[in-house]
């Protein structure tokens, strides 16, 4: 009877501890940091109207060599969205320095509203001319700038929401294969404000 006793006494404490790291890989997965591809560097911002600004493309958790890459940014074309910014450029950041980088768009706009602004929707392609030359695996704070103007707003209204959106993300190796580069958050939210 003691020998039952004592392996049931094992089973339990193996279970228990079976359970405890289960839980604790659990909580330590959940606290890793999920954005990942290219994304904003922010979430949303806040900004008053008839200003211009500059926000950073960020690119995170890169899996291979990127020789090449390609995606749209939708200017004001999210169903929630109020037609207020204003595209100005896209540049290469500081993680493009190098002039082999060569970066190219097409801005394709919509029809422009009195307050100057449009529903645009941005093809950009990035390509080095070096052979296998391209951004290595890891994270690239800085990859493009965004330039951008938030038009004036009407009369009694504040907060209005718009956005830019990040949509067909992809890159591939000097080889043409790919790398998923897809963002984890797509949407960057912009809340205009009078001045």
């Amino acid at each position: 009877m003691l020998k039952f006793n004592v392996v049931v006494i094992v089973y339990i404490i193996l279970f228990n501890f079976t359970t405890i790291a289960q839980t604790n890989n659990l909580f330590y997965s959940a606290k890793v940091d999920t954005n990942r591809g290219l994304i904003f560097k922010e979430e949303l911002e806040y900004r008053l109207e008839d200003s211009s600004f500059t926000d950073v493309i960020q690119l995170l958790s890169l899996g291979g060599r990127a020789q090449a890459l390609q995606f749209r940014l939708l200017i004001n074309k999210a169903p929630d969205d109020s037609t207020i910014l204003i595209f100005q450029d896209i540049q290469k950041g500081s993680d493009l320095s190098d002039p082999s980088w060569l970066l190219d768009y097409n801005l394709l706009k919509g029809p422009i509203a009195p307050n100057g602004a449009s529903q645009d929707e941005i093809y950009i392609v990035l390509y080095s001319l070096n052979q296998n030359g391209g951004l290595l695996p890891g994270d690239h704070s800085d990859l493009f700038k965004v330039i951008y103007e938030v038009a004036g707003l009407p009369d009694l209204q504040n907060n209005i929401k718009s956005s830019m959106k990040i949509s067909h993300a992809e890159a591939s190796t000097f080889e043409g294969l790919p790398i998923g580069i897809t963002p984890t958050r797509d949407e960057f939210k912009i809340y205009a404000k009078r001045k």
